[in-house]
């Protein structure tokens, strides 16, 4: 059974089309920014423009994992929502060189700031009447981790998981034998109807990535 008052609402945004979330309650409209990797003006006003006609209070922006395309957008979020950030300690390298990650790439970013607070695995980050429970799951960053929300069979993955795919580990502490390690250990212990939401393309289930993804044969 799922409780239809959560909402998540997929913003698809910058050069590398990643996928920002606001996964927000709403009855009470409290919710949180999840990889605000807004870049362009248009893609920050679409996604202040939702949370704005939805009453949406923002209490918590959370980062998966520290690589550019997710955290390009932590100071503009910061500056509109003046609320925590959390993420793992283990990416606070790849946030330090924030600046640095987007030259690579050719885009220009400002630096992110610092945490509020580390999130590691076991913890919890609630707001009304939804919890996310936190699971490390390295292998495509030291530092990445999946939210769960049980009660509403929702998982938020990061560049972790993809539909049909998995996340690259030819990056800075990338580990392929890790990150199986952390799909079939982890993520897979929850039901197959729990539906997934990646960091990049469309929603997909456990059930379906257990069943027909090539790389977790």
């Amino acid at each position: 059974m799922r409780f239809t008052n959560m909402k998540t609402k997929i913003f698809p945004v910058n050069p590398f089309e990643m996928n920002c979330y606001v996964y927000h309650d709403e009855n009470s409209g409290e919710g949180v920014i999840i990889d605000p990797g807004a870049y362009t003006h248009n893609e920050k006003s679409d996604i202040l423009e939702y949370i704005s006609s939805n009453n949406i209070t923002i209490k918590y922006i959370i980062n998966t994992h520290g690589h550019i395309d997710h955290i390009m957008g932590n100071k503009w979020a910061k500056e509109q929502f003046p609320v925590p950030i959390l993420m793992n300690k283990d990416d606070m390298p790849l946030l330090e060189k924030s600046v640095e990650q987007g030259s690579m790439y050719g885009v220009a970013v400002s630096l992110s700031p610092e945490p509020d607070k580390y999130l590691n695995g076991g913890d919890t980050v609630a707001f009304y009447n939804c919890t996310l429970d936190v699971i490390q799951t390295p292998g495509h960053s030291p530092g990445s981790v999946c939210l769960i929300d049980e009660k509403n069979k929702t998982i938020f993955a990061g560049d972790v998981i993809f539909h049909g795919s998995i996340g690259r580990t030819d990056l800075w502490m990338g580990n392929m034998d890790t990150l199986i390690s952390s799909i079939k250990d982890k993520l897979f212990k929850y039901h197959d109807d729990f539906t997934l939401y990646p960091g990049h393309y469309e929603q997909t289930t456990i059930g379906e990535e257990k069943n027909f993804n090539p790389f977790l044969k």
